[in-house]
């Protein structure tokens, strides 16, 4: 058999050897390498996070205009409307004013026809299309032609007629008059 001293010789002393750890230039590279990205890395988040909180300070300042501009936006089509609706009342009176025309050229040629000196005075005046009946009394029954003559004379009326007199002895006579207008040589009224 065989024996074996695992033991060692307590006389027998062996040096450690004393290992000094060395970096290598790599290391110290490496090293570097990683603080500095690092570095910029920690400043890139920290760039990125002053953006996030610039950019959500100008989002909520943009949702606040955008709310602001949406109010203009409506107030700016209810005033389209009532502008719209205030055109169409002004278009309606413009119409009104020019239909009005007729009838007050008529009115204006009938008084304007009246004889100055004479005592006419006019009860009624009715117009149905081109047909116009005037009613009224007169003092002296000489009037009468003058007004007759005055209300061809216009222009206005193609025929002027005489459809009743009726002289009374202690009061005015009564006279009707029934003029056919000439819807062709009707002077209108210029548009304002």
């Amino acid at each position: 058999m065989i024996k074996v001293n695992l033991l060692r010789e307590p006389a027998v002393r062996t040096r450690k050897s004393v290992t000094t750890r060395t970096t290598s230039p790599m290391g110290w590279l490496a090293l570097a390498v990683l603080a500095a990205v690092s570095v910029i890395l920690a400043g890139a988040w920290l760039y990125l996070q002053s953006q996030i909180a610039t950019l959500s300070g100008s989002r909520d300042q943009l949702r606040v205009e955008n709310m602001r501009l949406q109010e203009l936006r409506k107030q700016i089509e209810r005033f389209e409307v009532m502008k719209r609706e205030r055109q169409s009342r002004i278009d309606i009176i413009e119409q009104l004013k020019t239909n009005q025309t007729g009838p007050v050229l008529l009115l204006n040629h009938v008084l304007r026809s009246i004889p100055t000196r004479a005592a006419l005075w006019l009860t009624s005046l009715d117009q149905k299309g081109d047909q116009v009946r005037i009613s009224g009394l007169t003092v002296s029954g000489e009037t009468i032609p003058d007004f007759m003559s005055n209300l061809s004379a216009t222009g206005f009326f193609r025929t002027v007629d005489l459809e009743l007199y009726e002289d009374q002895q202690k009061e005015p006579a009564k006279f009707t008059l029934l003029c056919i207008s000439d819807t062709k040589n009707r002077v209108q009224a210029p548009m304002e």
